[in-house]
């Protein structure tokens, strides 16, 4: 049987062939199914939705800002071509498909050298950062060049690999660097605390010394106190503290002289029940009262632990009414029907006042924390005050906080 020809093909023994094109033989792509115009046209389909496709990667790549990134789509098309099953025109296909590949090929190549140029000026950037002092500030600016060392694409080829091993073995040096260091500060840390500890165990052993023997031993402490350096605060305050307390005279306590009154003792199960009663609305107090009972703990000295305790749970139960009548003068300013609120009504605006005031005393506390770092470890009498003034602003903290959670859960 003779064969039949037909657009783009032909048909031979009930059987479609594309025709030959480019370097690509005459190959078979199908057979008459139903009828010869029916098989035709679904191969004709076929070809125009590839056609389609092509099309699109075409109006993809010209309205797109990241052209380069259609290039392996490209190529897959291209390969389709070969193997397409389909009847039209595949070498116009393969013409346009070829174009958009130069264009992308010209695009990729003056990218790549761009991309060498930054990368260039990256790696002149990392290496002089990786030379500064300041380890932080050195960091800060490593992690900014690394991020846009990610964000650039590739340099070209012959200069990628190079780039890359430079750029890297000089961040992996610098931390590496940056790791050593840190760890021989650590050992020269530690090495300066038990410089500082073997002053104090000295220190402590004043009390074996007298008149001239013991001003020159005290004068020699101090001395080598000040030569020794710096060491994280956290361990330098407690060492201070102990050295200091060490060089003190220790003086004798004098005998009570006979007939001396004692001081007069406090029923604390009174007292706490009291305050238990101002504290839960039971018992109507004012600030003079409350003020009265505070100065009566103050006179009162204990030396057992025991009642020791409870004198500090009576002044901390005495802090939290006053911080709440202070919390209560401020609802009253700005609520001027405060006192005719319901339950409910009047600890919600409590609640939003006392979290308003840890925020501040939050704000302050980080403030004073900032300041004492500015002062050297041998400034030790204003470093002391810092150190007060640190206690006293976390215990206002503490104070608002309890009386928070207790307003929380009576809610």
């Amino acid at each position: 049987m003779s064969a039949k020809e037909i657009p783009f093909g032909k048909i031979k023994e009930n059987k479609i062939y594309l025709n030959p094109w480019g370097p690509h033989d005459e190959r078979e792509i199908g057979e008459v199914r139903e009828d010869e115009a029916t098989s035709i046209k679904y191969f004709e389909d076929k070809y125009i939705e590839l056609e389609a496709k092509v099309t699109k990667v075409e109006d993809d790549i010209e309205s797109s800002q990241n052209k380069g990134s259609f290039l392996m789509k490209l190529l897959h098309l291209k390969e389709l071509l070969t193997r397409h099953d389909g009847l039209g025109d595949y070498p116009a296909l393969l013409e346009r498909l070829e174009k958009q590949e130069v264009l992308l090929q010209d695009i990729i190549e003056k990218n790549r050298e761009k991309n060498t140029e930054i990368k260039t000026a990256l790696l002149d950037e990392v290496k002089a950062a990786a030379e500064k002092i300041n380890w932080k500030e050195a960091t800060a600016e490593i992690h900014d060049i690394k991020e846009r060392w990610i964000k650039t694409g590739n340099a070209k080829e012959e200069d990628q690999e190079r780039l890359e091993e430079e750029f890297w073995g000089v961040i992996d040096a610098f931390f590496e660097k940056k790791k050593r260091f840190y760890e021989d500060k650590k050992r020269l840390g530690d090495k300066r605390v038990r410089e500082y500890e073997q002053l104090v165990n000295r220190a402590q052993n004043l009390a074996n010394l007298r008149g001239k023997e013991r001003f020159d031993e005290v004068k020699a402490l101090k001395a080598e106190w000040k030569e020794i350096g710096n060491v994280p605060k956290t361990q330098y305050v407690p060492l201070l503290k102990a050295f200091n307390y060490a060089l003190k005279p220790k003086v004798s306590p004098r005998p009570r002289p006979q007939g001396r009154p004692q001081q007069p003792s406090i029923d604390f199960a009174e007292v706490n029940q009291v305050l238990n009663e101002f504290l839960s609305g039971e018992r109507p107090y004012n600030f003079k009262e409350l003020d009265a009972l505070r100065n009566k703990l103050k006179a009162y000295r204990p030396h057992e632990p025991q009642l020791k305790q409870l004198r500090k749970e009576a002044f901390a139960t005495i802090q939290l009414l006053m911080e709440r009548d202070f919390v209560d003068k401020l609802a009253n300013k700005r609520f001027s029907n405060f006192g005719e609120m319901d339950k409910v009504k009047k600890t919600q605006i409590r609640i939003g006042v006392l979290e308003e005031l840890i925020s501040r005393d939050q704000a302050d506390l980080e403030k004073y924390q900032e300041n004492s770092a500015n002062f050297a470890p041998s400034s030790g009498n204003m470093l002391s005050m810092v150190e007060k003034k640190l206690m006293q602003q976390q215990n206002k903290i503490a104070v608002k906080t309890r009386l928070l959670e207790m307003l929380k859960a009576d809610k």
